[in-house]
């Protein structure tokens, strides 16, 4: 009987996992705890969507994240750590730096991608909504597309009392399962994609968003509170089930140059969104660690022309409300970073980041970290950044949860991961929806200050919500 090359070459690779994992497990007898067993695989070409298509049904948790630059996608956990209450960062990041130690890998040829730290928050640190308050999982399979190539990692928990046998039995079926999702995406095209599109009927507008611009506007005039984010959501129906990894391709195709992200928690609600706002993203090199982080606040609509657009453009950074607005969430993040130590590096004046049907007034700013600073500890620090609530922090934060009618759940939140060579990435969860099954409640914010005009924020508001709701459809 003939062997296929695929069947003999996992064979072979089985019986090396084999080995490893056995090691692994000697050494978890030796230190009294759990390893977590890490080791990358070849797999055929397949795009992180269509994986997420063919395998969500094996996975009910999963997590995307992708931008222009690449893809990475977590199905299944293998660790996960859940908490809420004021510390909620600082727990989490111990979570991290725990398991970060505690990782093997085997010596290989070829790539070795080690697990990310897959992380979830809500807006707020209490919250009675779909999610929990706060997230960080290490998945069972981690696909990681970037400069045209794509990996797959395995992650398992290994202790003296786990069967290797079975383990490597189950590690055979999740590739074999694998390449087979692979072969079968061969043929999808986007014309099958699109035709699976549909439209879905509004049911309300949750929010009566222009009566709660009206009602805070009082405050904003008469006391120290200097801008408030309000939201607004919208329910709607579909016909059928909304099909998750085709609503991240549509989001993909319509806003390229945002991050498109989705998670889920297990039991059916998924949270999807293109984000354009960067909460902070950390990378490390010989020379150190560097921080990056987005102001992002004061947008406008774009023109039907390259003139026209211009026209808008100039008038946005000219218009003493919206300057005002943006000026705000760069002073806010500029003294976070100093309060710990950092040196915020940033253009006196804003630039103009557009969008496919919106454009913003954005401010790249940027520091070098020491090595003792964390990820979470700057996410604790810039959560939530006045883009999205408002400033002063506290008073604002009040007022929301007096005013908005709905929780906000995982909206406005920070989203991101965290690698084992303190590499990471934020984005704050806007231009979002919380999907569960035909219903989705699509999320929108503006920012709110004295000069205002309720009728104006509705239109913008308005214009974020039914730009969301076509690519989701």
């Amino acid at each position: 009987m003939t062997v296929a090359p695929y069947q003999s070459d996992l064979f072979k690779r089985c019986k090396e996992i084999y080995g490893f994992l056995s090691d692994c497990q000697r050494q978890a007898t030796r230190d009294q705890h759990a390893k977590l067993a890490n080791f990358t695989v070849p797999i055929s070409v397949i795009e992180p969507w269509l994986a997420l298509q063919q395998l969500e049904e094996k996975y009910p948790i999963h997590f995307y994240y992708s931008t222009p630059q690449y893809t990475l996608l977590g199905l299944g956990i293998t660790i996960i750590q859940q908490t809420a209450g004021p510390d909620r960062f600082e727990r989490m990041q111990q979570f991290v730096d725990v398991w970060k130690r505690r990782i093997l890998s085997p010596n290989q040829n070829g790539p070795i991608v080690q697990p990310y730290f897959l992380c979830g928050f809500t807006f707020f640190e209490q919250t009675k909504g779909l999610f929990k308050p706060a997230q960080v999982f290490v998945p069972q399979l981690q696909i990681l597309q970037r400069n045209g190539q794509t990996t797959a990692s395995l992650n398992y928990l290994i202790d003296d009392a786990v069967n290797i046998t079975r383990i490597v039995d189950d590690i055979r079926q999740r590739l074999q399962a694998l390449e087979t999702a692979a072969e079968k995406t061969i043929n999808i095209s986007l014309t099958s994609f699109s035709r699976a599109l549909q439209t879905p009927k509004v049911i309300r507008d949750v929010g009566n968003f222009q009566q709660m611009v009206s009602n805070v506007l009082p405050t904003l005039k008469s006391s120290t509170l200097h801008k408030i984010v309000l939201a607004d959501a919208l329910d709607v129906l579909s016909a059928n089930p909304f099909n998750i990894p085709k609503s991240l391709k549509a989001l993909g195709i319509a806003y390229s140059d945002c991050c498109i992200f989705s998670f889920s928690n297990g039991k059916g609600p998924v949270f999807i969104g293109a984000s354009p706002e960067r909460l902070l993203s950390i990378t490390t090199s010989d020379t150190g660690k560097q921080l990056t982080t987005d102001a992002l606040a004061g947008s406008a609509d774009r023109g039907n022309n390259l003139k026209t657009d211009q026209i808008i453009a100039e008038n946005l950074i000219s218009n003493p409300k919206e300057r005002y607005e943006h000026q705000v969430v760069v002073e806010f993040i500029a003294e976070q970073l100093t309060q710990l130590g950092l040196t915020p590096m940033f253009d006196t004046s804003p630039a103009i980041l557009r969008l496919a049907n919106i454009q913003h007034l954005h401010t790249p700013i940027q520091a070098y970290l020491p090595n003792h600073l964390k990820p979470l500890d700057l996410v604790k620090r810039l959560h939530p950044t006045p883009a999205v609530a408002g400033l002063p922090r506290l008073t604002a934060n009040q007022l929301l949860k007096k005013t908005e009618s709905f929780d906000r759940g995982p909206y406005a939140s920070p989203i991101g991961w965290i690698d084992t060579n303190g590499n990471s990435e934020f984005v704050v969860g806007i231009r979002s929806a919380l999907i569960n099954g035909r219903q989705a409640r699509l999320f929108a914010g503006a920012g709110i200050v004295a000069q205002s005009n309720p009728r104006s924020e509705l239109a913008e508001i308005k214009l974020k919500l039914q730009a969301l709701l076509g690519a989701l459809v």
